[in-house]
């Protein structure tokens, strides 16, 4: 939500009531709230994006669903293993939310400072509009995207690896594994292999941070009736429902990114992100059953993983954003 707010009045030596200096924009405030953003999501939603990846990323047929992902994962690898990749995003989500909140943070200054503003409500001050928190949402995404590419192609392809009977090694021993085998294969940039699907599906975030802005005036709205909120608890809420919006938008791409994280560097599937999501689209294709029925898989193969991503969703960027914005009003009081 944006702290476009006008200090209360101040008064003078001789008592007068004067208006208060406006405070200073301050650029790395939002960044080292970012951190703190990162590893609420990596507490509250790894487990949620294990199990997503697996539905995504495994051959058709290996899992009947999320429960059914669950059930597998924990039985055959024990419980920690729906944290499994999370020694990268430990670090990393840290790092990238902070890239991306701080991002955040300045984009609306800009913005706000280059004409996108309108008059608060009680017309004492000025705010950033809805459109500019779109932007600066748009804009924070494609900050984030070319420092969290690798680190996420990191995490997909330890999620991805399933329980292999004792006579079969496993592909990586662990994040470094990854890195060495991804490079001597493609070189360096093979760990930014399929940027361009990050770009797009990180262009979402135009949604998210747009729509944690219209569901605080919402909620905020409410002051001075029975159903009035602290601010804490409509940050929450506002995180919550603004991540369905992200989600539903970006989950297709987010399906063929995470296809393109996972392929094998030796003998890779998809040459690319279009043919990666050229191989999504005919995956399902039945030449037996007409168009709606074929469209109807289609849909559903795009947005296979919907359930633990609706699930994992509400409460991680809830909790998240609820911590970003008290930490940054704490720190701009």
């Amino acid at each position: 939500m944006s702290r476009d707010v006008v200090p209360e009045a101040v008064l003078d030596d001789m008592g007068e009531s004067v208006a208060p200096a406006p405070k200073q924009h301050s650029p790395f405030v939002g960044f080292a709230a970012g951190i703190l953003s990162g590893w609420t999501k990596l507490i509250v939603g790894h487990p949620f994006d294990t199990i997503k990846t697996r539905l995504q990323c495994a051959p058709p047929g290996t899992f009947n669903g999320a429960w059914d992902c669950l059930v597998k994962t924990v039985t055959k690898e024990g419980p920690r293993a729906v944290y499994k990749g999370a020694s990268v995003p430990a670090i990393s989500w840290g790092i990238t939310d902070s890239i991306l909140m701080g991002s955040l943070h300045n984009y609306r200054a800009y913005l706000k400072d280059a004409g996108l503003s309108e008059p608060t409500p009680d017309g004492e001050g000025r705010r950033l509009t809805l459109l500019g928190h779109s932007i600066a949402g748009l804009f924070a995404g494609w900050t984030n995207a070319s420092i969290a590419h690798p680190t996420e192609t990191i995490k997909c392809k330890l999620q991805l690896q399933l329980v292999q009977p004792e006579h079969v090694p496993r592909q990586y021993s662990g994040p470094i594994d990854v890195v060495r085998q991804t490079c001597a294969a493609q070189g360096p940039l093979g760990m930014w292999r399929g940027l361009g699907a990050s770009f797009m599906y990180r262009s979402c975030f135009a949604a998210m941070f747009g729509g944690f802005e219209i569901f605080n005036r919402f909620f905020n709205s409410w002051k001075g009736t029975s159903w009035e909120m602290s601010p804490g608890a409509a940050n929450f809420f506002a995180g919550g429902m603004a991540s369905n919006l992200y989600w539903f938008s970006a989950l297709p791409m987010d399906n063929v990114k995470n296809r393109i994280m996972c392929d094998s560097p030796t003998a890779p599937r998809y040459k690319g992100v279009f043919d990666a999501y050229r191989q999504t689209w005919r995956e399902t294709f039945d030449p037996a059953k007409g168009l709606g029925a074929n469209s109807v898989a289609r849909v559903r193969n795009f947005y296979r993983g919907f359930v633990p991503v609706v699930l994992r969703a509400f409460p991680t960027n809830a909790a998240a954003l609820a911590v970003w914005e008290a930490t940054m009003r704490w720190a701009t009081r």
